[in-house]
């Protein structure tokens, strides 16, 4: 049932606002009326909203897994750590002295450590223990001029806590590669031929500390063999998916281990490692009849998570407020309805998930930490 009827003369579109906080647009209108659509999407209970970053995006969250974690939240100008106690969200921490940040990383061994990166050419690993002190910095120490810094893009840390990469942007015509043991602050070296285009994920495998992928705008996922002192025998695979490279993911399959990568045109590709091609591509025609919008146009994808057996996508529209999130299963032959989320009011531009306790956290634009109970 209708309940008001705006005009908004400047945009010229109709806004329909049905009694229980649906709104739908003529331009993003949903396939369904949104009786259906409630019967399909299983409603996800938000256990605390929180605005943590003030008139900030927030672009990255990570938690660690205890029952009552820590959360780390960062916009592109500060780090904020959380504590989650039942439904109850309270700051511990701040982050305000490293800015330009790229990501947030708490340690997979050591919940009371932090890193986080910067594009201006460093990664500090902080000590909750210690808030305003930065206990260790990754920088380039080979080289002693500003100008002659390479601007980081992305990192990550292995699942034993011994290795740190980053990936940068094209400097000087080259994309690297940097690696640190993280017990000491000496960089220990590089790669710089496999990529010719600026870095966008380097993700370690979660079970094997000496494997990892780099994915790049160049449209190329490598796989590297870090035993391998060389750059040309460390790589063992390329896997190319003809389109630049958003997000990438390891999830179990079947005792083994595959791929997802999200574009940046928000289509998703799912690899076996051996591969020549993607065994599964979800556009975002398909992502956008999977959660019941009419068109494409405004979808875009915010992340892809292991869900027990399957992968679960979280798909939204950023028309007007960004309102409408959804969460669809993903299997290798049918996109499924999930999850819904009511009371999303953010187009969502990072996510976590702890698929033991089916917690989510959800990040976006107008600032605001969810914290979601989901049903999967």
């Amino acid at each position: 049932m209708v309940q008001s009827v705006t005009l908004e003369m400047d945009k010229l579109e109709l806004i329909l606002e049905t009694t229980n906080g649906h709104v739908e647009s003529e331009s993003d209108p949903d396939e369904s009326d949104i009786e259906e659509i409630d019967a399909i999407f299983h409603d996800s209970e938000c256990l605390n909203e929180t605005i943590v970053q003030k008139n900030e995006y927030i672009l990255h969250v990570d938690a660690t897994r205890e029952s009552d974690p820590n959360i780390a939240t960062a916009s592109r100008e500060s780090c904020m750590v959380y504590k989650l106690e039942g439904t109850q969200v309270a700051q511990i921490a701040d982050y305000i002295d490293h800015t330009n940040i790229i990501d947030c990383r708490f340690s997979s061994g050591n919940s009371n450590l932090l890193y986080t990166g910067s594009s201006d050419g460093s990664i500090r690993l902080w000590d909750l223990r210690t808030p305003k002190n930065s206990s260790l910095n990754f920088v380039d120490n080979t080289v002693e001029n500003d100008k002659d810094k390479k601007s980081f893009s992305c990192f990550d840390v292995s699942s034993n806590d011994r290795l740190l990469t980053v990936g940068t942007n094209v400097f000087e015509g080259d994309a690297f590669l940097l690696f640190w043991d993280t017990r000491n602050q000496k960089l220990m070296g590089g790669y710089w031929d496999s990529h010719t285009d600026d870095i966008t994920q380097v993700k370690f495998h979660p079970e094997d500390m000496n494997k990892l992928m780099s994915g790049s705008t160049d449209g190329l996922i490598n796989i590297y063999d870090l035993t391998q002192t060389k750059e040309d025998d460390a790589l063992t695979d390329t896997l190319n998916s003809e389109s630049s490279i958003d997000q990438l993911m390891w999830f179990s399959k079947n005792r083994n281990y595959g791929i997802s990568c999200m574009t940046h045109t928000f289509d998703l590709q799912l690899w076996n490692v051996d591969d020549a091609e993607p065994y599964r591509k979800v556009d975002r025609t398909e992502l956008a009849k999977g959660i019941k919008k009419k068109s494409e146009s405004y979808i875009y994808t915010a992340k892809c998570h292991q869900a027990k057996n399957d992968l679960m996508v979280l798909v939204g529209s950023n028309f007007g407020g960004g309102e409408c999130m959804r969460g669809l299963q993903i299997k290798e032959k049918e996109v499924s309805p999930s999850i819904g989320f009511k009371k999303n009011k953010q187009i969502v531009r990072c996510s976590w998930f702890n698929e033991n306790k089916n917690i989510l956290l959800t990040g976006g634009e107008n600032g605001i930490l969810n914290v979601w109970k989901v049903g999967i």
